[in-house]
């Protein structure tokens, strides 16, 4: 088992704990934090079921179709209840439609890695954690290290996976592929670390002393 296995197998295992420490608080906090809980299930489910088509030896890349709209549609939620500019909804209904009728029309894009279509949703986010941050300085703001790992994460996957026909058109080494792909899966790693330590200091249940 190599060392990319063995960090898969465990963003896996963190995917799945992390929605059921989220859940702890479900009820008592807002729609942001319930909404980010959502995503959280989502993103555990997505990793779940890729994993079982991987230990089956299953083509799982439309998979990853699910996984960037899905991930688009939560983020972009969560931002619109963070940020409250009202263009964020038009902006969100306007990419899906785009994206609709781009499957329409492509249908054999399933079973490809969609660049453009990621590029596009995952640079939006991008820009709205960045509002997100121009606006903290102002004032309180909840869920700022979960922003950090959003920003750093997106980062990171944006420009991996936007090179990734460069990376098969100029034929690189297997090794090199896998160093290229390790990085990306261990800026995931942080982003989860975020997501815990947000919980553990703002989110975790905590015994009232009398």
């Amino acid at each position: 088992m190599t060392l990319l296995d063995i960090l898969g197998n465990l963003l896996v295992v963190i995917a799945v704990v992390l929605p059921i420490l989220y859940f702890i608080g479900f009820t008592r906090y807002g729609k942001a934090y319930k909404v980010f809980t959502l995503y959280l299930v989502f993103i555990a489910i997505i990793q779940v079921t890729a994993s079982i088509y991987v230990s089956k030896n299953i083509d799982n890349t439309f998979l990853f179709h699910y996984y960037f709209i899905g991930q688009f549609l939560f983020l972009s939620i969560l931002y619109f209840l963070l940020l409250k500019y009202r263009w964020i909804l038009v902006v969100t209904a306007a990419v899906l439609i785009g994206l609709c009728g781009y499957y329409i029309v492509n249908p054999e894009i399933i079973n490809e890695y969609h660049t453009y279509g990621v590029s596009v949703t995952q640079s939006i986010i991008i820009i709205y954690a960045l509002l997100y941050y121009y606006k903290s300085l102002s004032g309180s703001a909840q869920m700022l290290l979960i922003n950090t790992g959003v920003l750093l994460y997106l980062m990171v996957s944006i420009v991996f996976f936007a090179s990734n026909s460069l990376l098969i058109a100029l034929d690189l080494p297997k090794e090199t592929q896998k160093y290229i792909g390790l990085f990306n899966e261990f800026s995931y790693f942080i982003f989860l670390v975020l997501i815990f330590i947000e919980w553990f200091k703002n989110y975790r249940p905590r015994k009232n002393h009398s």
